[in-house]
């Protein structure tokens, strides 16, 4: 009976102490919680977050921050923006080089970053001059190497007797060829011009392999006038070997 009574005693013990141990840690374990809701808020996306204006009005947060915050970094703006979303894959497809296109041709129509922000270390005037000509360069002639490279998807090589079957298609084939050819060479007109006025800046940037490719074309070394003249002319000698074949078959 005397250790039943004890035991008893002990046990009340332990509840009594236990309550008075929860409700002292009560504000600690609030707390804790209430901070680890608070960082799981703040890692969230903060465009997802709103705060409360007059009249019960939610804003999203990105409406409060700065424009200079929200430039090239988020959305492209300036020619360097475009240029930087310029991408070749290793197998590639016809729609990857026409957003290219599309993209480098948005590129000639924009501001330049402000000479700190350029992709190179701009140092004077003149040097900023010639990195704005020799980017206009090299961005034409990105364009027009991918005019190229669609049109040597439609641009048959061979034609052969056999191909009277297919040859609609072909012909069909050979003016997109052809057309997209004609499309390649203004720019390269253009990449000349830029090609002269940034030799005229007589100090060499830090765009090296650009660089190299402004020498190339002051020098003639590579003369993309006679090569898309060249191949436009052997595109209409195929054309006309697609008109002989049909004719000498239907008869």
């Amino acid at each position: 009976m005397h250790m039943h009574y004890i035991l008893n005693n002990f046990l009340y013990s332990i509840t009594m102490n236990t309550k008075i141990i929860a409700t002292k840690l009560t504000p600690f374990l609030i707390a804790g919680l209430f901070v680890l809701v608070s960082i799981h808020a703040y890692a969230e996306d903060y465009q997802y977050h709103y705060f409360q204006k007059e009249k019960d009005e939610f804003v999203p947060f990105s409406d409060y921050i700065p424009k200079v915050r929200m430039h090239y970094k988020v959305v492209p703006h300036y020619v360097e923006d475009f240029y930087e979303l310029y991408g070749m894959k290793l197998y590639y497809d016809e729609n990857s080089l026409r957003k290219n296109i599309d993209r480098l041709k948005i590129a000639l129509t924009c501001k330049f970053r402000h000479p700190s922000q350029a992709l190179i270390k701009i140092q004077t005037e003149d040097e900023y001059y010639k990195y704005r000509n020799l980017m206009f360069m090299h961005i034409t002639m990105l364009i027009l190497r991918d005019y190229l490279k669609i049109a040597t998807r439609y641009d048959k090589q061979h034609i052969y007797f056999y191909d009277v079957s297919y040859a609609k298609d072909i012909q069909e084939s050979l003016k997109i060829a052809e057309t997209m050819y004609r499309e390649a060479l203004p720019y390269w007109y253009q990449a000349k011009k830029y090609a002269s006025i940034a030799s005229t800046v007589k100090i060499t940037t830090n765009l090296s392999y650009i660089e190299t490719e402004r020498v190339k074309i002051i020098n003639g070394d590579v003369d993309f006038e006679k090569i898309i003249n060249d191949h436009v002319s052997r595109v209409k000698k195929k054309q006309n070997s697609v008109d002989a074949l049909l004719a000498t078959y239907q008869k």
